[in-house]
């Protein structure tokens, strides 16, 4: 009979918030304590004494590390301010153990930075406090192509996490758990990634993240907006309408030809720059508007105004695209 329990490494000094989600969302659900939890969590540490976090909370060891037992669900490491001690090293030979048993491997902050150490992550795909931060610790870590920058990544049987991870990390390791159907844990995960007001606001009646422009120098274009700003697109250079995309921003480019067949009409368009409407671009500082600005014009945009700090705090300048339609960019800091 499969033992249930998930045990949580802990070290002196270890970081309360990093095991909250994942314990709370093991003991509980969508109306309360549960009555039967599918896994138990408990505590190991170094010896029977008091572990104390960096929040000052002392936890009471459930096992030690010479009475953690062979038989449990997942074995997670929370991060803290002790996982480069002599004392950490004990842990080593734990979690070799666990991933030769395949149970489920859980590290987050510091205790990923430790995996990452001691060779642990070097066949998987994972994550940490940064790249240059895992090399930094040394050791045997050799697998910088598998390092994803994101919050918590899973691979096989073992979950990373940053430091601010904590709500990712619990649903990664949720989701190998099957503690939940999908669809609940990621209603967890929803609920406090948004927050309470956000989820539950009332939806608009309209959302709008998309900009469309109809061209005339359709491949010009798409060109001056990919090299000049970084837009993406899959477009093949045949069809009409062309999805580029920045983030969440989405531009849409048609041909004014094709529009003035489609509508069955036609416009009388600006010449010269397209004074009736812009793209607006926010970038962090007053020196990205500077670099930004020239180099928007050297990917072919036309200056139309030089960056200029304006009297209510913005720097801004204004390019425009081969087609003349404005860009104005702009940042509100030095």
């Amino acid at each position: 009979m499969e033992n249930k329990e998930i045990l949580y490494v802990l070290l002196d000094q270890y970081a309360d918030h990093e095991a909250v989600f994942l314990t709370q969302g093991v003991n509980t659900d969508e109306k309360g304590i549960r009555d039967y939890p599918k896994y138990i969590n408990k505590v190991v540490a170094p010896t029977n004494a008091p572990v104390a976090s960096v929040g000052g909370f002392r936890t009471l060891p459930d096992y030690t590390f010479d009475t953690i037992p062979d038989d449990y669900a997942a074995l997670v490491l929370i991060g803290g301010y002790s996982w480069a001690s002599p004392e950490a090293e004990r842990v080593v030979p734990i979690v070799e153990k666990a991933i030769a048993a395949g149970k489920i491997v859980g590290a987050i902050c510091n205790a990923a930075s430790f995996m990452a150490k001691h060779g642990f992550l070097n066949h998987v795909k994972h994550t940490g406090n940064g790249l240059q931060l895992l090399k930094m610790w040394g050791g045997n870590y050799t697998n910088e192509e598998g390092y994803v920058n994101e919050q918590a990544v899973s691979d096989g049987r073992i979950v990373t996490a940053n430091g601010t991870g904590q709500n990712e990390f619990a649903k990664e390791l949720l989701l190998l758990l099957e503690n939940d159907t999908p669809d609940t844990i990621e209603r967890y995960y929803q609920f406090y990634q948004q927050g309470l007001v956000k989820l539950f606001a009332p939806a608009p009646k309209y959302t709008c993240n998309t900009v469309g422009l109809l061209t005339v120098h359709q491949k010009e274009v798409v060109e001056f907006y990919t090299n000049a700003f970084g837009f993406t697109t899959d477009w093949n250079g045949k069809e009409p309408n062309v999805d580029m995309q920045l983030g969440d921003m989405h531009l849409i480019l048609f041909p004014r030809p094709a529009f003035e067949e489609m509508t069955n009409q036609h416009y009388h368009y600006p010449n010269g720059f397209n004074g009736t409407m812009e793209i607006a671009l926010l970038v962090p500082t007053y020196a990205d508007v500077d670099d930004a600005f020239a180099h928007a014009v050297k990917m072919g945009g036309k200056a139309v105004m030089v960056p200029t700090t304006e009297p209510w705090g913005q720097r801004t300048c204004y390019v425009a695209d081969p087609d003349g339609n404005l860009v104005e960019i702009l940042g509100n800091r030095e």
